[in-house]
């Protein structure tokens, strides 16, 4: 998975979204080697010392309230500000425990969209406290739960992405929001249409809520994002199909603009489903491919990686509870 946590600052909304990395993409990760675990406080007496040990043994056995009372106390003794600080974040992973119990509760009830999202945010309230372990665990599960990566560019592909079309594979860490590599792709001299056309890609889209990628503009422009679609029946009480002149193919598709900002900084845009607008009685049950698709004439440079659908909530089971 290339999906990094720090570039998850943000709310996910109903609409479409995208979320600003962490600096310009240039920036490097400058967070502390989590590797090196932090020494343990020190405190001005012994019963001090043994109101933080009493405190790590409660939190480990899920005592949350019993192991606030004994970090709080803990706290007033601890020596230096750095042992405050390290005392503070086991009184705010206590905290935190409890929205992690409201999400869990949002996950059995199967509202995994809403948890996720949940999830994101106190990730960065708590994702530094001991906490986050569990958090984290959490995490991943949904991850692999509600996520069907369809292109994340680790193979480079040069039959499907070529340069003749503008499309290279980039490898400089420098550039990557995470991972190993990510797809460049950019206007090519004759100023024709860009396409970048994914075919790995389920034909039913019916249970997936939104699609979402991750994208960072070098030289900006307002791209498209289409799903062609091989059409459907036509249902009762909806207009006509649209009839192909002689000589010529129906194109059905649905299409949504990706509204993003003039950054070159890495942006996470979820596009939902629901908006996306048919043509020619388009279909979401027979998708034929996803396209990102730029106008000819069009100066652009876009970075892009690991495109994904996200599923809708599962059903609730026949008896099970009701959502809210």
């Amino acid at each position: 998975m290339k999906f990094s946590l720090k570039f998850a600052v943000i709310v996910l909304s109903l609409a479409v979204v995208y979320l600003s990395a962490a600096g310009s993409l240039l920036a490097q990760d400058g967070t502390a080697d989590a590797s090196k675990p932090a020494p343990e406080p020190e405190f001005k007496s012994e019963k001090y010392k043994e109101s933080y040990d009493k405190g790590k043994e409660e939190f480990e056995a899920g005592e949350y309230k019993d192991a606030s009372r004994s970090f709080k106390k803990a706290l007033s003794g601890a020596r230096t500000k750095e042992d405050k600080a390290q005392v503070n974040k086991w009184i705010l992973g206590c905290k935190g425990s409890s929205v992690l119990k409201k999400i869990e509760q949002y996950k059995k009830r199967n509202l995994w969209n809403e948890a996720y999202d949940q999830l994101l945010i106190a990730l960065q309230r708590y994702g530094e406290t001991p906490i986050s372990g569990p958090l984290m665990k959490l995490f991943t599960d949904l991850e692999g739960a509600l996520f069907l990566e369809i292109e994340n560019f680790n193979f480079a592909n040069t039959s499907l992405y070529s340069a003749k079309y503008g499309k290279s594979f980039v490898k400089d860490p420098a550039y990557l929001a995470n991972g190993t590599q990510c797809l460049r792709w950019q206007n090519t001299r004759d100023g024709k249409p860009g396409m970048l056309k994914i075919t790995n890609v389920p034909r039913n889209w019916s249970q997936f809520k939104s699609i979402e990628f991750w994208i960072a503009l070098q030289v900006s422009a307002i791209p498209e994002a289409v799903v062609m679609s091989a059409g459907g029946a036509k249902k009762k009480g909806t207009a006509a199909r649209t009839v192909a002149p002689r000589g010529q193919a129906v194109r059905t598709f649905l299409i949504s603009k990706v509204p993003i900002k003039k950054t070159k900084a890495w942006q996470y845009v979820r596009i939902p489903l629901a908006s996306l607008k048919s043509q020619g009685g388009a279909t979401l049950e027979a998708v034929t491919d996803f396209r990102i698709q730029v106008p000819g004439g069009k100066t652009f440079n876009f970075l892009v990686d690991d495109i994904r659908l996200r599923k809708k909530n599962p059903q609730q089971a026949a008896g099970g509870p009701r959502k809210r």
